[in-house]
């Protein structure tokens, strides 16, 4: 069952997404970002979910730690 969670955008300075989805059987990850698009993550495993929501720089972390050693897979929003 995929559960949802929205970030505060000024907090967190977020300038491309603020909700995220996440699988914990599946262990998917889906990013919602602004312009539409979401990317789906996949073998995430729940201490990289909380590395995740607990990192300042929200869009680095997904740029330098998630995009390089997951798989991606774009999904139509």
């Amino acid at each position: 069952m995929l559960r949802t969670t929205t970030f505060n955008r000024d907090l967190w300075q977020l300038n491309s997404f603020d909700s995220i989805g996440y699988d914990k059987e599946k262990l998917l990850l889906d990013i919602y970002f602004f312009d539409g698009n979401t990317l789906q993550f996949h073998s995430i495993t729940e201490d990289i979910l909380f590395a995740l929501i607990l990192d300042k720089q929200k869009e680095k972390f997904i740029e330098e730690k998630l995009k390089p050693t997951h798989l991606i897979e774009p999904i139509n929003a």
